[in-house]
C-alpha cells in the first residue's frame, strides 16, 4: 500500500498505450536482436545532505518536498527506459551482505527502471529519512502524524534503512515471467533483510539469471 503522498506516473517515450486496458507497454523484439545488460548505480549523497538540512519529513504539499523531489529526479534522469532489476544496497557492508533489498519494473506496472525509480523515491523515501536520522523516530514521529493509518508501509519503509545506493541492472525486452524469476533467485541467493524471502526458485533463464548477477556483482564491486 503506497504511503498517502505518492502519485503514479504516465506511459515512457519508449513504450505504446494499448487503447483495450490503458495500460503501458514496451514494442516487442525480435528474438534475433541480442540485447546487452545495462546496469549502474545511483549514490543518496546528494539526497542525505538535503535531508540533514530538513529534518522534518515533508508532505507531498509542503515545499520541502518539491525539493527532495527535483533532487531525486536528477539522479534518475540517466536511468533508461528498460524493464530490469534494482537494488538497495549499503556500501559500507562486506560485498556478500551489501544487499538491503531487491525489487524488479513490469512491463504492465512500472513500465521501466526509469519508471519505478521514480516510484521507489516517491514510495520509499522513509527509508531515506531513517538513513540519517534515527529509525524509531522517524517511524513513531509519522505513526503519530497519520494516527496509525499507514503503519505497515511505513515500518516496511524503514527496513530499508541504512542503505547508499540504488543499483540498477536490465535488458530490453524481459518478459514479465522473466523479471518474476531471476527476482526470485536473487532474492533467495541475497537473503536481503528487507524482502519477504524467497526460499526456493525456479531453475528457468539460468542463462539470464547469470548475466543479471554478474551485473549486479560487478555494480556492487564499485560502490565507494
Amino acid at each position: 500500500m503506497p504511503l498517502p503522498f505518492t502519485k503514479r506516473g504516465i506511459c515512457e517515450p519508449s513504450q505504446i498505450r494499448t487503447k483495450a486496458e490503458g495500460t503501458c507497454l514496451f514494442p516487442r523484439y525480435r528474438p534475433s536482436q541480442k540485447q546487452s545488460m545495462e546496469s549502474d548505480s545511483i549514490s543518496f549523497s546528494r539526497l542525505f545532505d538535503y535531508i540533514k538540512s530538513h529534518p522534518e519529513i515533508p508532505h507531498k504539499e509542503e515545499p520541502s518536498f518539491s525539493g527532495f523531489q527535483d533532487l531525486y529526479l536528477q539522479l534518475v534522469r540517466n536511468v533508461p527506459y528498460i524493464p530490469g532489476w534494482y537494488a538497495w544496497t549499503n556500501k559500507f557492508l562486506p560485498q556478500e551482505q551489501r544487499v538491503i533489498y531487491i525489487g524488479q519494473s513490469q512491463t504492465r506496472k512500472t513500465s521501466s527502471l526509469n519508471a519505478r525509480l521514480k516510484e521507489e523515491f516517491l514510495d520509499e523515501f522513509v527509508a531515506l529519512w531513517a538513513s540519517v536520522w534515527n529509525p524509531d523516530e522517524v517511524v513513531n514521529t509519522l505513526d503519530r502524524k497519520y494516527r496509525g493509518k499507514y503503519t505497515a508501509p511505513i515500518k516496511r519503509s524503514a527496513r530499508k534503512a541504512g542503505a547508499t545506493h540504488i543499483v540498477w541492472f536490465g535488458k530490453r525486452g524481459l518478459s514479465d515471467q522473466e523479471l518474476d524469476v531471476v527476482e526470485h533467485a536473487l532474492i533467495a541467493k541475497y537473503n536481503p533483510p528487507a524482502n519477504k524471502q524467497s526460499r526456493t526458485h525456479s531453475t528457468s533463464f539460468s542463462d539470464l539469471l547469470n548475466e543479471a548477477e554478474s551485473a549486479l556483482q560487478s555494480e556492487l564491486s564499485k560502490l565507494a
